[in-house]
């Protein structure tokens, strides 16, 4: 199905005149058509900068998630339905490459993105990266405050805070992590590809277990599998928490959760003032890194317009607008970061994948999260009644 597009610019165009509307003739309106996807946040005033600055309207068509992008990209090749693609992740690098879905483009600023997230021969220019990783509460695991003179109450006392993913399976902790579902959420996705990399199957030793396993004892001793990452974070982790009224203040449900280390900025983007500090600790453990990408689309009629567009991709004002839903960081390490991350984002470095290695293995990875959150859901099979028959004598 067909994403829906919005167009940014002066001009709204009727869907009889998109064709006409494609064209780089002097004789009207142009346009050039961007694809993405649904978690990918576009910096709006960028693009209606884009368009002040050139005349060219710029058309958005989105999919749910960067996978069904390159879908549809592999399905229309003959005929392209986009010009530029932006919102490729790491995971789906290696493919949108090896079929030569796009072509290679080297941005006129290409020289100020970090270097190592460039890729070889430019046939995807780097955009944002994020570290994603295990996100906790602090007030959750806050002594109350007491009294000089007051003997500490030791059934009030919070248990320790968790420092690794490797707790999950523990008693006390894994009733206390809320983790998105990886079949519904590509940042859930990126918490399974983290225990992938971090319990491989195949492992030698005797003692080791394997991300399946260690899956099964993770839900069967009490983390929640939330079918978003929205509610995962902010519908059981977040909630009711003041920490600008009460920094003891805490109501989550679930204080340990999968995210990013941008996520503490994310949570106060849209306040008017930044508050003093956010209930919300980054734990370094498990991180991987993950980079989003923009392309020629292969067999685009408007290669120099979708040129252009690539190159304000990485000019400032959009790599200023970049921080997004997961709190990403832009691609240009001399682009000051937004107000909020700059008080509450946090430098971890994440562990660098390999594209074609996790390209080729995530989509079984997905069918055996599925297989084991089911058997979770559905519980053990029924044991069948014992039957004593009676022979006749």
């Amino acid at each position: 199905m067909r994403p829906r597009p919005r167009v940014f610019g002066a001009v709204l165009f009727a869907l009889a005149a998109v064709g006409a509307a494609c064209s780089t003739s002097d004789a009207g309106p142009r346009s050039i058509r961007l694809l993405t996807h649904a978690e990918f946040d576009l910096p709006e005033a960028a693009l209606a900068d884009y368009t002040a600055r050139t005349g060219v309207d710029v058309i958005v068509y989105r999919e749910d998630d960067p996978t069904k992008v390159v879908d549809l990209l592999a399905r229309s090749r003959a005929t392209p339905v986009a010009d530029v693609v932006v919102g490729i992740d790491t995971l789906e690098l290696s493919r949108i490459v090896g079929e030569r879905l796009v072509e290679p483009y080297r941005p006129i600023d290409r020289d100020l993105l970090d270097p190592s997230l460039l890729i070889e021969d430019d046939w995807m220019t780097p955009v944002s990266e994020l570290t994603a990783c295990m996100n906790r509460s602090i007030s959750y695991y806050t002594p109350p405050e007491r009294r000089a003179d007051e003997f500490p109450d030791p059934d009030a006392a919070p248990v320790a805070p968790p420092t690794s993913v490797n707790q999950f399976t523990d008693p006390e902790v894994a009733p206390t992590v809320v983790i998105p579902d990886a079949r519904t959420s590509r940042m859930g996705l990126y918490f399974l590809v983290s225990l992938a990399q971090m319990y491989p199957e195949g492992n030698q030793r005797d003692d080791a277990v394997a991300w399946p396993q260690f899956l099964d004892l993770m839900l069967r001793g009490g983390v929640l599998v939330a079918p978003s990452f929205e509610a995962a974070y902010f519908s059981h982790f977040l909630p009711g928490t003041d920490t600008a009224a009460d920094p003891t203040a805490h109501s989550t449900d679930r204080p340990v959760t999968w995210g990013s280390t941008g996520m503490p900025a994310v949570t106060v983007r849209f306040q008017p003032d930044l508050p003093e500090t956010v209930d919300i600790a980054v734990v370094n453990s498990g991180c991987i890194q993950i980079v989003n990408y923009a392309g020629m689309v292969a067999g685009t009629p408007n290669r120099l317009e979708a040129g252009r567009l690539l190159d304000m991709m990485v000019e400032p004002l959009f790599q200023y607008g970049i921080p997004d839903r997961f709190g990403s960081r832009p691609a240009r390490g001399d682009i000051l970061r937004t107000d909020a991350w700059r008080a509450f984002g946090v430098e971890l470095e994440g562990e660098v994948l390999d594209p074609l290695t996790v390209g080729r293995a995530w989509p079984g990875w997905l069918l055996t999260w599925n297989q084991v959150v089911r058997a979770v859901e559905e519980g053990p099979e029924p044991v069948p009644p014992e039957v004593e028959v009676t022979l006749p004598s």
